[in-house]
């Protein structure tokens, strides 16, 4: 069984970085953050770390295994003091893009194809002639859910202000 975080406190953020974000995302899916804070490894390690839950079945193509490694080998490094936290470039992103990096939806969601859950273009069609979409969608990001789309868990994000949570369910209705 795959275990979810909920999302994440200011407490149980990784080092703010170029690929912290992506980094936080990806690994969350089947761990704890303070897997990585309390493990500092090599680059190699990361990278042996890496192919592993690629090949166990988390959802990353080779460009974001090379921000993830850059990152990690740079905060979580036993070789070397981690430079100052700087600004996550992904985290900032402008748009509807940056939300759903910043919020986590895109570690389980891809716009065409099913990850962990559905694709966005999958759930757009799903509601497409439901009247009250808007509103169940804002429920199930918000509040998170289980069983609508298969037995593993949406987390909840909570954090989620009302107008980003507006902008996205609007998007995402849009993707049919």
């Amino acid at each position: 069984m795959v275990a979810f975080s909920l999302p994440c406190e200011a407490q149980d953020r990784l080092i703010s970085g170029p690929g912290s974000t992506l980094t936080e995302n990806k690994c969350r899916i089947c761990h704890e953050l303070e897997h990585i804070r309390r493990s500092p490894l090599s680059r190699g390690e990361w990278a042996d770390n890496l192919r592993n839950m690629k090949e166990r079945g988390t959802p990353m193509d080779e460009a974001e295994m090379a921000t993830i490694l850059d990152y990690l080998s740079t905060y979580y490094s036993r070789d070397q003091p981690a430079p100052p936290p700087s600004r996550d470039t992904l985290a900032s992103a402008d748009g509807v893009e940056g939300l759903l990096q910043k919020n986590g939806c895109a570690g389980c969601h891809a716009l065409g194809e099913r990850l962990v859950g559905p694709s966005f273009k999958q759930i757009a069609a799903k509601y497409a002639q439901d009247g009250a979409a808007q509103g169940k969608l804002a429920n199930k990001i918000r509040n998170g859910g289980q069983g609508v789309w298969g037995s593993v868990p949406m987390p909840p994000n909570p954090g989620l202000d009302d107008a980003e949570l507006k902008t996205i369910v609007a998007w995402l209705l849009q993707r049919r």
